[in-house]
């Protein structure tokens, strides 16, 4: 399974300009090619719907995690985290131990959260990987980086489906 941060989603979907993009689409394609389980953390999945909820109908925003499961055909970790207030699940301590890092707060939601849920992924891909690279258990990717240790991208079609 491959970890998404939400500025890949980010640059696929709303920052379609961004000089990231076409290898941004060539590391989601070549995913989807190659079989690749996708999920991202909850945290991640509300940095999106945030961003994504400038310019979106209200009565849509709900909607977004729904959509991005289908589109992308991802996972969110944890799997329902409607069931738990506390979607993060991160203790003060918990944050105050990954923050102890030097990480962001947003950045160490996202490390404790693949700690509790993700610690077996295969990679987390992000643009922020220098945020996570020796922080996390797991390999930390850019885009770019996955894109070459996969050794050719693939094609550069978006997924379908709208995305609220």
């Amino acid at each position: 399974m491959i970890l998404l941060d939400a500025a890949v989603i980010l640059i696929d979907r709303k920052y379609i300009t961004d000089v990231r993009h076409a290898t941004n689409r060539a590391a989601l394609n070549r995913m989807r090619a190659d079989g690749h389980s996708l999920a991202m953390t909850a945290h991640a999945v509300l940095e999106v719907v945030g961003v994504m909820s400038h310019g979106t109908p209200t009565a849509d925003i709900p909607l977004i995690p729904t959509a991005l499961r289908t589109v992308y055909g991802m996972a969110i970790v944890p799997a329902d985290p409607t069931i738990d207030a506390d979607y993060a699940r991160c203790t003060f301590d918990d944050l105050l131990v990954q923050m102890s890092t030097k990480m962001a707060l947003g950045d160490a939601v996202q490390a404790v959260q693949i700690r509790l849920f993700a610690p077996t992924v295969d990679a987390l891909v992000t643009w922020n990987a220098k945020h996570f690279r020796g922080k996390v258990a797991i390999p930390t990717l850019t885009p770019e980086e996955w894109l070459q240790q996969q050794n050719s991208p693939a094609a550069s079609s978006p997924p379908t489906g709208p995305i609220p």
